[in-house]
């Protein structure tokens, strides 16, 4: 007897911890007017129009090109300001498919060694878009948040 209320208490604490692994509820697709607006980090200004341009003013280039830093740590490289066109897509596999608004550059048309960018949504409430700031398993994000 003793066994089974063992095993059954070794099962139960099984079962709970295996459900904090399920996968959470998907983050819904934001609809353009969720994403057109005016975003910041700090002084960092992010603006998505509704005509499906964007104005990017003052971002470190360590953002753009999404480099590693030590937590807490700034992001690298002179600031930089760009314009070009956003759609809403994906935020790729560094967000198990999660929304993102993809960020293709026009002026300049390179940063660093990109054209563009992606901004995943997160699962924040009020929303927020974010980059990893190197690997996406470091958890080390540049958040933008919209203005209200």
């Amino acid at each position: 007897m003793k066994r089974r209320v063992a095993l059954g208490i070794v099962l139960l604490a099984l079962a709970v911890g295996l459900a904090g692994c399920e996968p959470t509820n998907a983050i819904p697709t934001p609809s353009p007017a969720d994403i057109t607006g005016t975003w910041h980090h700090g002084a960092d200004t992010l603006v998505f129009a509704e005509d499906g341009t964007f104005t990017i003013k003052d971002v470190p280039l360590g953002v753009v090109e999404q480099s590693p830093v030590g937590l807490g740590d700034p992001p690298a490289g002179p600031d930089e300001s760009i314009t070009g066109t956003w759609t809403i897509g994906t935020g790729g596999t560094d967000a198990g498919g999660a929304p993102g608004v993809q960020l293709e550059f026009a002026h300049p048309q390179k940063v660093g060694f990109d054209y563009g960018l992606t901004l995943i949504v997160s699962h924040d409430y009020p929303a927020k878009l974010y980059v990893f700031l190197g690997r996406s398993d470091s958890n080390i994000r540049y958040s933008f948040t919209k203005a209200k």
